[in-house]
């Protein structure tokens, strides 16, 4: 799944002086004797069974302030860092889509997914293009028929990557960047699109 939230007006300041208001507070009374305090942290535990693939984070854009000319921000997959050109702002933090599979060490894999996706929400729709796989230490890319070997068919989608399991356990990681285009005056609001990836485990 993928979103970004459009906000228009100035980037908010006020990050860091309501850190410090929250440090203050916490730290403005003493502790007493007999006194019980709780906290709650949430928890996330990714299973993988064997032969499948699993969504384990969205792609997210952060949120970006419009502007009266369009420009884009493009998510680099192997880290979730964001590149902005044009005029218009980006704030928050960007992340990368993350997928799980499991197969077997060196099995060879068939790796598709969409190279172009549509982002819709209040105004214009949005065009996130230039999808493309990262390299990731756990699976390793062994090829394309159909192409010259730099990965073509990937971006094309047409499912003809082929890739080999190299993590011991068998158990591997997709992450995927892409470019998001923003047009001139995007309206304000949250725009949603979703990424299919499709292993053939061979």
């Amino acid at each position: 799944m993928t979103w970004g939230f459009l906000e228009r007006g100035a980037v908010p300041r006020h990050a860091g002086r309501a850190i410090c208001a929250v440090l203050a507070l916490a730290f403005s009374a003493p502790v007493q004797a007999n006194e019980v305090s709780s906290a709650t942290a949430t928890t996330q535990a990714v299973v993988v069974a064997p032969s499948s693939i699993i969504k384990v984070q969205d792609m997210s854009f952060g949120r970006i302030v419009a502007r009266p000319q369009p420009g884009t921000v493009t998510i680099n997959g192997a880290t979730g860092a964001c590149t902005v050109t044009g005029p218009i702002l980006e704030v928050g933090t960007c992340r990368q889509a993350i997928f799980a599979g499991m197969g077997t060490r060196n099995m060879r894999a068939r790796i598709s997914l969409d190279s172009v996706i549509s982002l819709t929400g209040p105004g214009q729709t949005m065009v996130l293009d230039q999808v493309f796989l990262s390299n990731d230490s756990t699976i390793s890319f062994s090829g394309n028929p159909n192409a010259n070997g730099q990965g073509v068919g990937l971006t094309q989608g047409n499912g003809n990557q082929r890739y080999t399991i190299t993590s011991p356990t068998g158990i591997y990681t997709l992450k995927i960047g892409g470019r998001l285009n923003v047009n001139a005056n995007q309206l304000p609001g949250i725009y949603n699109g979703s990424i299919t990836v499709t292993v053939q485990y061979q």
